[in-house]
């Protein structure tokens, strides 16, 4: 009984943190980062003069502007895929593992739909950390591969 209760607990405070992560990415950004960016600026002064609800707001729909993410760059990724298979193969509890692939899919939901909005946005925001053009078929075919890896993590917890 009280096995299962803590491995639920596990199970959605892994989750929660998991999804939490980009948003505290954003955060980063604002006052680390680049604090010289409009976006950071606009939303520090909303912070500052506590306005928590357009702050939040404003982290979501201005969400194009945060265009050098750590979590939403290639290479964050791709190290990503290495620890979460890591510690979905490794970790013995559920809290670990639910976290990494919590993240992954939140990151992965967001690139699949900034693909179907805007895919130069998304290429920006995946790729600029290599200084080379990606065509919209290598951002697809990048994409189809993160899903089936996510796939393939999740099917590693079973």
């Amino acid at each position: 009984m009280w096995l299962s209760l803590l491995s639920i607990i596990s199970i959605i405070l892994g989750a929660l943190i998991g999804w939490l992560i980009p948003w505290l990415d954003k955060i980063a950004y604002i006052y680390i980062l680049h604090p010289e960016a409009q976006v950071a600026q606009y939303v520090k002064y909303q912070i500052d003069q506590k306005q928590w609800r357009a702050a939040f707001n404003s982290l979501n729909r201005r969400a194009k502007d945060f265009d050098q993410l750590t979590t939403r760059g290639i290479l964050f990724q791709l190290a990503w895929v290495v620890l979460a298979f890591f510690a979905v193969t490794s970790a013995a509890g559920w809290f670990g593992k639910t976290l990494v692939l919590t993240l992954g899919l939140r990151i992965l939901l967001e690139e699949w739909s900034e693909y179907v909005k805007d895919r130069e946005a998304l290429k920006q925001k995946l790729f600029w950390q290599i200084k080379r053009e990606f065509s919209d078929s290598e951002l697809k075919i990048y994409l189809i591969a993160m899903t089936l890896v996510v796939v393939w993590l999740a099917r590693l917890t079973i």
